[in-house]
């Protein structure tokens, strides 16, 4: 029962821990699944069930009482849709009291999400081409940023600054931090309310703020349902926990009278056999059946405890569960601090520095931006800009001519 209660408990801080990127993570659900993404299925009933699969390099993966299962092409919501009606009528066995019970699956209970996409690769005109990890919300900016920058043969093109260094691609990160710190302090909080009076005082591009604000509003809003969700799971178990601990104590009143009603009738029938009233046949099945009352009063008593002891668990693993969300949480956004403060003073040092010429503005430099990205079994080739979504799975190249 414990390892149950652990199960549940670890679901439910994975989806808390990995909020933001969950939550954010609507943006990018229209992509096709593909070979290297990681899967992850849950199942609310019997976390028992719960896997993290990789989607194989030929596009399917192994799902506990369905077997191998192609998702190769399919988008994230065709498969949550896809899932669980495949799931319709599943069973497993459950030993209950010792017996073994078919019990059924129910659709709403079972769902999945990507835990962790495949990588995006840059290669042509950057410092370091080669696979990054893919991020949520990430743009072309970012992956270069990533990648060191331009590779530029010709120095002067660049001024001895490398673009990952530019004010503006600087900004926009120090934007996405101060963004993801709102929606976690709103998070604590326990408010749909963001402050978001940090980002409003940089003195930023408005296309960047306005599309970070967007973003953490749409965060905080779906992140409510998600919590309120997580949260009455595990308070409808305590509740049912309460219930059951009723249920025994009522059931142990019940056998505790009929066990004093039985001591008693074993008085009445000894002191009429003293008195040769009746014989001592009765004396014996009287006590027979307060024996007998004493022994259902111990399982009363025992089954009473059990309930006690699994409501005692489950208040506790609700309430670790709280505590700890709130710890790793606070541990993010002292992460993030740190990070906001590293970037605020980079880019007041990249104020007073001579500004590198950018892809957009140089008219010195012609770039080309191409993104290779999969539909359908075949790679389609895109113009893009430096503001670009990726996807996971994208090859970017970087083209940079005098």
């Amino acid at each position: 029962m414990s390892s149950s209660f652990s199960s549940v408990r670890a679901l439910t801080l994975g989806v808390f821990v990995a909020l933001s990127g969950s939550v954010a993570a609507t943006a990018q659900e229209a992509y096709p699944i593909g070979a290297g993404d990681q899967l992850r299925v849950s199942f609310l009933a019997n976390p028992a069930f719960d896997r993290v699969m990789e989607v194989g390099i030929d596009g399917s993966i192994n799902l506990p009482l369905l077997g191998e299962l192609n998702v190769g092409g399919q988008t994230v919501n065709e498969l949550r849709r896809q899932i669980p009606n495949l799931m319709t009528g599943a069973v497993y066995r459950e030993r209950v009291n010792g017996e073994y019970l078919l019990v059924s699956i129910e659709p709403e209970e079972v769902l999945i999400d990507v835990v962790d996409y495949r990588p995006v690769y840059y290669d042509g005109a950057v410092t370091q081409p080669g696979q990054q990890s893919f991020e949520i919300g990430m743009t072309v900016r970012h992956g270069l940023a990533g990648a060191e920058g331009l590779l530029i043969e010709d120095p002067r093109l660049i001024a001895g600054s490398e673009l990952r260094n530019h004010p503006r691609v600087l900004m926009a990160d120090l934007i996405g931090i101060l963004a993801e710190m709102a929606v976690h302090e709103a998070i604590l909080a326990g408010t749909d309310e963001l402050d978001l009076s940090a980002l409003q005082e940089l003195d930023a591009p408005s296309d960047l703020t306005e599309g970070a604000i967007a973003l953490a509003r749409s965060q905080v809003a779906t992140s409510g349902d998600i919590l309120s969700e997580e949260v009455n799971f595990l308070d409808t178990a305590v509740r049912e926990a309460e219930a059951r601990v009723i249920a025994a104590l009522r059931h142990e009143e019940t056998m505790t009278a009929i066990a004093v009603t039985e001591e008693a009738e074993v008085a009445r029938v000894e002191n009429l056999v003293a008195r040769r009233v009746v014989a001592s046949d009765a004396l014996t099945t009287t006590r027979r059946l307060y024996l007998q009352a004493i022994e259902r009063l111990g399982t009363a008593q025992a089954e009473r405890l059990e309930a006690e002891a699994t409501r005692r668990e489950l208040v506790l693993e609700r309430n670790q569960a709280t505590r700890e969300r709130a710890l790793n949480l606070q541990a993010r956004l002292q992460a993030l601090s740190q990070e906001a403060a590293q970037l605020r003073v980079r880019i007041d040092l990249s104020s007073t520095m001579p500004t590198p010429l950018t892809l957009e503005t140089s008219s010195e430099t012609v770039s080309r931006i191409t993104i290779f990205r999969q539909f359908g079994g075949q790679a389609r080739e895109i113009e893009a800009s430096m503001d670009t979504p990726l996807m996971p799975g994208d090859v970017v190249n970087i083209s940079v001519q005098r």
